[in-house]
């Protein structure tokens, strides 16, 4: 991607809207060729929003909705978006489906999130090389969360979304967004991977900041 090139525009469907918050932080961190114009727990939020259509959508197979598979993605085609099905079931049967409903490409769950951009670009006519996580020569400075973000890594580890999280804090969702994107980032210049929801809970744990604060309750 040149500078004068604007990224791509993607969204992001699934009922399992942890699933693609962490997914829609790994792109905005790791692949800079794209950005996220909506991050939709249903079909009907994702077509009611106003950035749709986007350049391509990343939709699970299976959503809670009247429409059939088949009918989203020809809602997404007719109105010029390439799709990515995504499916926690990645046998042949589960591709075949997808693709005889008019997806343009397949990618099981359970695969990397580079796999899964990779097939964005791909579909967008791009390369497709597994760039998704490229080079830097950042400092590798790490910055200790403060009191606020380890708050916030607290309510993420109990399942919270970051919407919920956004409403108990009484602050804007992109403010939490903001948070956990700036602690993927000192992660990684640590190098320390941290591309799922998982790994970054796990790297908290590691480094004591999923336990409140003793002095705190003192």
């Amino acid at each position: 991607m040149t500078d004068l090139a604007p990224p791509h525009r993607i969204a992001l469907v699934d009922d399992h809207v942890l699933v693609i918050d962490g997914l829609a932080q790994w792109i905005e961190t790791n692949a800079p060729d794209f950005t996220v114009v909506a991050v939709s727990g249903s079909w009907e939020s994702l077509v009611a929003d106003e950035s749709f259509p986007p350049e391509v959508v990343l939709m699970a197979r299976v959503i809670e909705s009247p429409s059939t598979l088949r009918e989203r993605i020809r809602a997404c085609t007719e109105a010029g978006a390439r799709v990515v099905i995504m499916s926690t079931e990645g046998g042949s049967e589960a591709e075949t489906d997808a693709l005889e409903s008019g997806a343009d490409a397949f990618v099981p769950k359970s695969r990397p999130a580079e796999v899964l951009i990779d097939a964005a670009r791909r579909v967008l006519g791009g390369p497709g090389s597994g760039k998704a996580c490229p080079d830097t020569d950042e400092p590798s400075g790490a910055i200790e969360p403060d009191d606020w973000q380890r708050r916030v890594l607290r309510l993420y580890a109990t399942g919270q979304s970051t919407v919920d999280i956004a409403l108990i804090e009484g602050v804007r969702f992109e403010r939490v967004r903001a948070a956990l994107k700036a602690i993927r980032t000192s992660y990684e210049a640590q190098g320390r991977r941290v591309d799922t929801r998982d790994e970054l809970l796990r790297r908290a744990a590691e480094d004591g900041y999923l336990a409140e604060r003793e002095e705190a309750a003192q």
